[in-house]
């Protein structure tokens, strides 16, 4: 009985760790511009970033969870 607690117990423990890591801040190098989420409202400043400066490669990188 008490492994199972403490195998709960420590299940627990790294899913809240996880949790807060996940919702914290991002946080990105010194010059960069911070992380955004895009959304339909700011999707222009999206493509004028883009867009910015033509000489250098640029990726744009699409996951889907399906």
């Amino acid at each position: 009985m008490k492994r199972k607690a403490l195998i709960a117990g420590l299940v627990a423990a790294l899913l809240l760790v996880a949790v807060a890591y996940l919702s914290g801040p991002s946080s990105v190098r010194p010059g960069q511009p911070t992380l955004l989420t895009l959304t339909a409202a700011n999707f222009s400043e999206f493509e004028t970033a883009f867009e910015a400066d033509t000489s250098v490669p640029r990726v744009v990188l699409l996951l889907s969870p399906t």
